[in-house]
This record gives structure tokens, C-alpha cells and sequence, in this order.
């Protein structure tokens, strides 16, 4: 009886291990993937969606297709987002993304509407390609908001935005208080010198671009010098929107 309860023992012993590693790998597994999803997701075929994009700072930009690509019209939608453990994002005023299928460049996923207005819709995306990483652009790439233009408050005023860079070469402008004559919406940018001090982009629907210094980049401040001919030059001073 003795042997017989310290086999048992040793067997449940066993059996907790192999149950901890497991939940360990699964844990690490979901980790790795929610990290991993933080990229630009160029969708497949013909579809009402263009593409999926999220990013570590917890936001998502959805583009759909339409003419007029500007934070204003529907073609663009921008929010947060949550990983659940069992694969799907849950997107804010959205709905959520139940990943079927992933690898390292592509993602097979069935969206769900919110307001369940359409039914499922099943999506193959592939992963666009990033730029390299290095310290300042993985500093930059993340979401900001606008808080001063040359040391001038702005919060809760028309000028107020948030900006978005991604490694996909993702430029993206909303303003948290809209005004009709003045749009936000996606741009396209990169480094414009091998110091990465200064950004060109250009407004792909508008067929404008321009480029901008960054003065001051750090984990929790980015400062942008732009000039403006003819006109005073502008300071602006942005924060981690998560902050």
C-alpha cells in the first residue's frame, strides 16, 4: 500500500508538471501571436476591406474600400483593440476578428459586425513589408496625441489629433474634435535622411507631401519642426496616447 500511494504521488506530481509546461507553452504561444498581429494586414481578393492594421500602443486602423480616404468618411475606422486568449480581436465600435489560420506573413480571419448588420465575413490577408528596425524608428512607431503647437495648449480645441506611425510606412491624422473644413485621414511616410531626423510624407488622395524635422524623440516625447513658406514655423510637442 505504501508503494502503491508514493507511485501515486509521483504520478500526479508528474501529470501537474506536464499540465504547468503545457499552459506555459499556450501562454507563450498567444503572447508571441498577439505581438505578432501588430502589423499592417493587406487583404486578399475582392472585399468591402482594404486592410487591417494594429499596432503595441492597442489601436487598430480599418480601410475600407472608397474614394475619399479621410478620417471623417467611413473608409477609414480608427480604435482600440483587445487579444483574447482564444484568438480573437475585440475591436471598439467595431466588432471582432476570430483569427483561423496565422503565420508569419499572413492571417486568415471571419469578421464580425458589431451591430450585426451583415453577416460574417471570411478574409485572407497577407502582412505587408516593414521597414527595419532600429531605435528611433521603434520609438516613433506607436500612437501619439497632439498637446501643444509652439508651447501652446491645444488639448480639447479643433487642433487637438492623434497621430499614428507604423513600421509599414503608415502616416495616420484624426482629430479628436473634427471640424468639417479640416480633415484628417492616411498618409504614407519615411525616413528622409540616414540620421532619421526629418520625415517625408505625402497625402496619397489629396496629392500633397512634405517633409517635417523631428527635434525630439524619446519614449515619452516626440517634437516635430515644421517650416511653412511664407509662414511662421510650427512646434509641435505630442505623448504616447497611452500614457
Amino acid at each position: 500500500m505504501k508503494i502503491f500511494k508514493q507511485t501515486l504521488l509521483a504520478f500526479i506530481a508528474i501529470m501537474c508538471f506536464v499540465s504547468c509546461d503545457k499552459d506555459d507553452s499556450e501562454s507563450k504561444n498567444e503572447l508571441e501571436t498577439k505581438a505578432s498581429i501588430n502589423a499592417k494586414w493587406v487583404v486578399e481578393g475582392t472585399s468591402e476591406f482594404k486592410s487591417f492594421e494594429f499596432n503595441e500602443s492597442g489601436n487598430y486602423i480599418i480601410v475600407k474600400e472608397g474614394t475619399v480616404k479621410s478620417s471623417a468618411s467611413n473608409s477609414i475606422l480608427f480604435g482600440t483593440y483587445e487579444y483574447d486568449a482564444d484568438q480573437t480581436i475585440t475591436l471598439s465600435e467595431f466588432g471582432t476578428i476570430k483569427i483561423s489560420d496565422y503565420g508569419t506573413d499572413h492571417m486568415n480571419f471571419v469578421v464580425e459586425l458589431k451591430d450585426g448588420t451583415e453577416e460574417p465575413v471570411s478574409l485572407k490577408a497577407t502582412k505587408k513589408e516593414e521597414m527595419g528596425s532600429s531605435e528611433r524608428t521603434d520609438l516613433l512607431c506607436r500612437s501619439w496625441k497632439l498637446i501643444r503647437i509652439n508651447d501652446v495648449n491645444v488639448e480639447g480645441t479643433e487642433e487637438e489629433i492623434t497621430v499614428l506611425f507604423s513600421k509599414a510606412g503608415t502616416y495616420f491624422v484624426e482629430f479628436v474634435n473634427p471640424n468639417p473644413d479640416v480633415l484628417g485621414g492616411l498618409a504614407e511616410w519615411s525616413w528622409s535622411n540616414s540620421s532619421k531626423t526629418a520625415i517625408n510624407y505625402s497625402w496619397t488622395q489629396y496629392g500633397e507631401g512634405g517633409t517635417f524635422d523631428i527635434v525630439e524623440l524619446t519614449d515619452n516625447s516626440l517634437k516635430i519642426l515644421e517650416e511653412f513658406e511664407g509662414e511662421e514655423s510650427e512646434m509641435s510637442t505630442l505623448v504616447p496616447l497611452n500614457n
